[in-house]
């Protein structure tokens, strides 16, 4: 008897133990009244399962972009030298999740022959309905003054170069830059910044015959607005995200339209091609500053934030002892509101940042 009422003494306070455990589980209430309930595992909230760190990539991610794959992210970066005398010509990265990144291939297996500078900037995007060629990259080179193009059957390539597509001659400008490509359904549209500003062009893809230009040029933004990317939230708006130089600090603006061709406007009706430079999204802090180069966006399952890539330096560290510019990739979850408009802007920095991306 005695052997038996030990074990009981035991039982009871194993028990009554369970009633203390932390508030990660559930507490033992007697709901039926008929003994405790099971005590259930609410899972950890630990920053990791709610959060993610920036920057997501460093050391850099110079001028880079990001596109969403039939089976991954991938993000690309201009040619650069992340360690002295070591030249990746285009790298990239892969993720399935838009905050942990692996490094990858060069995107070029020899840098492009018709200018002698690097690749500065570029951008890549799907294009499931070419067959033979489901990626295409335009992109620049330092002293060519004309936007390029490239094809691959994989979104971290190997790309095959096909020449020049856009010259500062043929568009009788002074200057061309900043390419921005973007796939809408079964059209195509590439963005580009001149001297007197942003226009959006509708372009054909060919794998035999490559790339060529569609229709007009129309203007989206004023010269004040550089270095844009463009946002599909639904079939009736678009964001025009881009950097703006306020004061001599760079930081990301935006505005919304109902078709992709614009016009683009700020929240007072404003258009960007008569002046207005946006409302501001992403703007420096103490320790990151000169948020830039808005990459790409993408909205979660939930349809509560765009997920917007994009470059910052960190105070102090803009170059790499190789002496490229340091430019770590960071990702920003901007909340959309009701009215389409975000609810409010961010201040780039490092550490910690919510929600994840789902």
């Amino acid at each position: 008897m005695k052997k038996i009422l030990n074990i009981l003494n035991m039982l009871i306070a194993a028990l009554f133990a369970g009633c203390f455990m932390p508030t990660a589980m559930t507490s033992c209430t007697d709901n039926g009244g008929d003994g405790i309930d099971s005590i259930k595992w609410n899972g950890s909230q630990n920053p990791e399962n709610t959060s993610f760190r920036n920057p997501v990539w460093e050391p850099s991610l110079e001028a880079g972009t990001v596109v969403k794959g039939a089976s991954m992210f991938v993000a690309v970066s201009a040619t650069s030298q992340w360690a002295p005398g070591l030249t990746y010509i285009c790298k990239s990265l892969t993720s399935n999740n838009l905050m942990t990144w692996n490094a990858g291939n060069d995107t070029f297996t020899e840098s492009p022959a018709w200018a002698k500078g690097r690749v500065n900037s570029l951008t890549v995007d799907y294009a499931r309905t070419v067959t033979g060629a489901t990626y295409w990259m335009f992109y620049t080179l330092e002293g060519g003054n004309a936007i390029g193009v490239a094809s691959a059957t994989a979104a971290a390539g190997p790309y095959t170069d096909r020449g020049t597509l856009i010259t500062a001659e043929s568009l009788g400008k002074t200057d061309v830059r900043s390419p921005f490509f973007i796939v809408v359904t079964t059209n195509f549209y590439l963005c580009y910044t001149t001297d007197d500003g942003t226009y959006i062009q509708k372009i054909k893809l060919n794998k035999n015959s490559g790339a060529t230009l569609s229709g007009s040029a129309i203007k989206i933004a004023s010269e004040a607005f550089d270095d844009v990317a463009l946002v599909r939230a639904n079939s009736s708006r678009f964001y025009l995200m881009g950097t703006v130089n306020n004061n001599g600090s760079k930081e990301i603006h935006y505005a919304m339209a109902s078709t992709i061709t614009g016009p683009y406007k700020d929240r007072s009706g404003a258009e960007l091609t008569t002046g207005s430079v946006g409302e501001p999204i992403i703007t420096g802090g103490t320790e990151i500053i000169n948020p830039e180069n808005p990459m790409r966006g993408f909205i979660n399952e939930a349809g509560t934030h765009l997920f917007i890539a994009y470059n910052a330096t960190e105070q102090g560290k803009d170059l790499m002892k190789s002496g490229y510019a340091r430019r770590p990739m960071f990702i920003a979850p901007l909340e959309i509101g009701e009215d389409g408009w975000f609810k409010a802007p961010i201040t780039a920095q490092k550490g910690w940042t919510s929600p994840r991306y789902e």
